[in-house]
């Protein structure tokens, strides 16, 4: 049973690599790391110059790997939503696909992008295991609709999701 991390755009393999030992860390599952090509116009909006998120996670829907329990694609170029500006990730609430956009979490301090990536990582994946947005504002869980929403949450489950995401886990563990 794994997560599988994929990838698209301008990403070091350090990043990618950093979010699948991230994945392994918070969710006990393995993370598998497949390099996939990706459409470029899949989702693609020109007048906004953003990927629409839901098309990115329609694609994910085509893949299938051996093993496979959820999937998230960590991606370089922006992400929007309909009604939105804009979106750091998005996600199927119970289902299976989740995307992450990197590209307004940079930062200069390498620590400091990689945490926000694993912090929204973890918030996507979440959903795909279930869990909606919490109101506490310092776990994953919690919305963010900016960067300083994103750097006041930790990376981890309060204990009321963390409960939900450990129940979420049973069958695969």
């Amino acid at each position: 049973m794994f997560i599988y991390v994929v990838f698209f755009g301008d990403l070091e393999m350090k990043l990618v690599l950093a979010v699948a030992g991230n994945i392994k860390k918070t969710f006990g599952l393995e993370a598998r790391v497949s390099s996939v090509p990706f459409p470029s116009k899949e989702g693609y909006d020109p007048v906004r110059g953003q990927y629409r998120a839901g098309d990115v996670i329609r694609y994910l829907s085509s893949l299938n790997f051996p093993g496979l329990v959820k999937m998230v694609a960590v991606v370089s170029f922006d992400l929007y939503e309909e009604g939105m500006n804009f979106v750091f990730g998005e996600a199927e609430l119970g289902g299976r696909n989740a995307v992450v956009s990197t590209y307004r979490l940079r930062h200069p301090d390498e620590r400091v992008f990689f945490e926000r990536v694993f912090k929204e990582v973890n918030h996507e994946i979440g959903h795909c295991f279930g869990i909606g947005h919490c109101p506490d504002p310092k776990c994953v869980m919690s919305f963010s609709n900016s960067l300083a929403d994103v750097d006041r949450k930790e990376k981890d489950f309060c204990s009321s999701c963390r409960d939900s995401l450990k129940a979420a886990l049973k069958p695969y563990l």
